[in-house]
């Protein structure tokens, strides 16, 4: 799924095993990168190795979002946190989750007496309602609540860049001055000299580019998380169990491949990405199978892949 894009959006998949790890797959992580500017969601164990064999620099990373607390979600943060202190980072990053996620933070650094050097800021979110956590310019995400056996959250990423561009063929029939280019750039009309005047929006190509992505972690099938993630250009949602186990994958706060594909189609997602499977797989292509019987978009996700949006 790679496409020509003026502005870097990326995911990279660092771990896929749900519960445990398994011999080909690890915790949950994924890598997202937003105009160089880098988002980890999840810290299964290892995921700190897994950045290092990328050669992700680890002080890019801005923000750490953690869905919930369960170990094989959150269990490699103080050993990542630890390291960038070994390392000396000194810029601030943001950890953001549910209730719970500072205090185990926080009570791992102190009992293992890790040192931290750079300040840590926490974003304690309601798992119970959406919020935005970060807007500016051109990038929102907010969080959403997922159905699962504890506290858990969903997050959305949207990215919009407005791109604005004088038209040549347009202006090249006058003589602007730099100040006037300027002037019309910002979409500001101007007057010439001899009175006429010229209009921003006639001689500025002006254009929107957008892109999403959401991540829906740990989940029973639960259409109330549709308003938050339509019309999504790339969603993950969990795959835990191939669909003849609904009734299990229901007990253990899961979905099933059938349950992943239809949340996909009702919310009208350009693609799905899978993970987060049962350890009781080790081939993997039924659940993809299952998937696009229903979603025909879907990408099987694995370690070490790359999806460019």
């Amino acid at each position: 799924m790679r496409k020509k894009s003026s502005i870097t959006f990326e995911l990279l998949i660092l771990g896929t095993s749900s519960a445990t790890p398994s011999k080909n797959r690890y915790p949950s992580a994924q890598l997202l990168n937003i105009q160089e500017q880098l988002f980890l969601i999840d810290c299964g164990e290892a995921t700190q190795v897994r950045l290092f064999q990328h050669k992700i620099q680890w002080n890019q990373l801005s923000h750490i979002f953690i869905t919930h607390l369960h170990g094989d979600h959150s269990f490699g943060l103080p050993g990542l946190l630890s390291s960038m202190g070994l390392y000396n980072r000194q810029h601030k990053l943001t950890l953001v989750g549910p209730e719970g996620l500072q205090e185990f933070v926080e009570t791992s650094l102190r009992l293992s007496f890790s040192r931290i050097n750079f300040e840590l800021e926490f974003i304690t979110l309601d798992h119970t309602i959406s919020t935005i956590v970060l807007e500016d310019d051109e990038l929102k995400i907010i969080s959403f609540p997922l159905d699962h056996r504890i506290p858990c959250l969903g997050y959305r990423f949207q990215f919009n860049s407005i791109s604005k561009k004088l038209n040549k063929e347009k202006i090249k029939k006058y003589n602007f001055s730099i100040s006037e280019l300027k002037k019309l750039k910002n979409e500001e009309d101007i007057i010439l000299s001899n009175g006429q005047l010229i209009k921003a929006s006639e001689v500025l190509d002006v254009s929107h580019l957008q892109k999403s992505f959401a991540y829906c972690s740990d989940t029973r099938y639960n259409e109330s998380i549709l308003p938050y993630i339509e019309n999504v250009d790339l969603l993950y949602h969990e795959t835990t169990y191939e669909n003849a186990l609904q009734e299990k994958a229901y007990d253990m706060g899961h979905s099933t491949t059938l349950q992943a594909a239809t949340i996909a189609q009702k919310a009208n997602a350009k693609c799905l990405v899978t993970g987060h499977y049962s350890s009781r797989y080790i081939e993997l292509n039924n659940l993809l199978v299952e998937c696009q019987s229903i979603f025909p978009n879907t990408i099987l996700g694995k370690e070490n892949l790359r999806i460019s949006i």
